[in-house]
């Protein structure tokens, strides 16, 4: 089989020509690993497609936060968008300019917003009027003028998962019109406060184009609002959502928004986009041991030791992910369901996946993980979390250690009556 950067080789999988039996030898299993040109390859897609258009592409740091992901991004000129005080943090730390850095999110602390003041990023996007009294106070007290940003709710439903539209009707994120008039308002009457740009995020996984562009004239509408404000927004950011593929062809077609767009970008606007899961997801794989196999009352199960502990994505909305086995035995291909160690019942990685027969030991694959796996691992059941690795130019590098289990309570304390 071939699929990007994975090639079968003498009946053994291949990523980036190296042999994944190899990497199990070496760093254990679970193990996420991820293919720096791969990365790279997404990126330049983004960059062909939108090439001649005012546009910025900021990396949504909570798909993959790992150092050395964001410092390949970030050596290749992307700016960054976080959502909370630790991402912005882990991006300065990786080389990010502050002043290509957005902070997003629906719930940001007086102290976050100190933070991103004092660091001077690009843009604070804000949620609610609440958030933005709260920015206006902060502001104040710093002696400094805040970039602002007002995050919209569009009220548009795109066919994804429904944990994945955020710009829906309910969703909990951004300010509706009535909110954002009187955002506006605000901001022309606060001193603290500087309209820079106007934010949206649709949600994640989306394959359409049709709901980018109900969002773009959307963006405009606001836009034409605050110029009636005084404003002159300098960028209109679309965020991310942009779709990859669970079974190893579909792809959302950039360079068909980026023609729809070429004539709706207004003069002196920058367009953004902020995708994660497009630039990494699927460069990235989970390494995987079958610990056993079995059968229950006429069921197929193969039980692996990566479970929703690593991988909480087919747990928390049924993504699909992919199934390969490492070195492929001869047989028919049969469904079966490959499940985790974990004690819960929806630690389910896959269900009727067809696969050849699998034993003890088998090493598989589980593709398209490079965008919230590791993310989102957690030490449930107490197990440590697992080693990370970065191909590079036929190299691999651990980039992120196996978890001591020492960890696992690391920064408890006992009361002195248990001592």
């Amino acid at each position: 089989m071939s699929t990007y950067w994975l090639a079968e080789v003498g009946g053994v999988l291949h990523a980036d020509g190296i042999p994944l039996p190899e990497v199990a030898r070496r760093f254990g299993t679970p193990c996420f690993l991820y293919s720096a040109g791969r990365i790279l390859t997404n990126v330049e897609r983004f960059r062909n497609a939108f090439f001649g258009l005012p546009f910025e592409l900021h990396y949504a740091v909570k798909a993959n936060p790992l150092g050395a992901i964001l410092r390949l991004l970030a050596r290749e000129g992307l700016g960054a968008e976080v959502v909370s005080g630790g991402e912005l943090r882990r991006a300065l730390w990786a080389g990010f300019p502050a002043g290509r850095i957005l902070f997003t999110g629906v719930g940001k602390t007086p102290q976050e917003h100190e933070l991103a003041l004092r660091c001077g990023i690009k843009a604070v996007v804000v949620e609610s009027l609440g958030e933005l009294h709260m920015l206006e106070d902060v502001a104040h007290e710093l002696g400094t003028a805040a970039p602002v940003a007002l995050r919209l709710n569009p009220a548009l439903s795109p066919e994804t998962h429904p944990h994945l539209a955020t710009g829906r009707e309910g969703s909990k994120f951004g300010l509706d019109l009535a909110a954002t008039r009187a955002a506006l308002e605000m901001i022309a009457r606060a001193g603290d406060l500087h309209l820079v740009g106007l934010h949206l995020h649709l949600g994640s996984q989306i394959f359409q184009v049709e709901p980018y562009l109900a969002a773009w004239d959307f963006l405009l509408k606001v836009h034409s609002v605050a110029e009636q404000y005084g404003f002159a927004p300098e960028f209109l950011d679309l965020g991310g959502g942009f779709g990859i593929s669970s079974v190893g062809e579909r792809i959302f077609p950039l360079e068909e928004l980026a023609a729809a767009l070429t004539k709706k970008v207004p003069a002196e606007v920058t367009l953004v986009l902020e995708p994660g899961r497009a630039l990494v997801g699927d460069a990235g794989l989970l390494l995987a041991q079958v610990l056993c196999t079995k059968e229950v009352h006429g069921r197929r199960y193969a039980v692996v030791d990566a479970g929703m502990n690593v991988l909480l994505r087919p747990a928390l909305y049924g993504a699909h992910h992919r199934i390969v086995p490492v070195v492929p035995r001869s047989g028919p291909h049969e469904p079966m369901d490959v499940v985790g160690p974990v004690c819960e019942n929806a630690d389910v990685v896959a269900r009727d996946c067809p696969l050849p027969p699998l034993a003890s030991g088998d090493l598989i694959a589980i593709l398209d993980a490079g965008a919230y796996g590791s993310s989102m691992a957690s030490q449930y059941n107490s197990r440590p979390r697992p080693a990370e690795v970065l191909i590079h130019e036929g190299e691999t590098h651990l980039i992120r250690e196996s978890e001591p289990v020492e960890d696992l309570w690391r920064g408890e304390v006992v009361p002195p009556f248990l001592v």
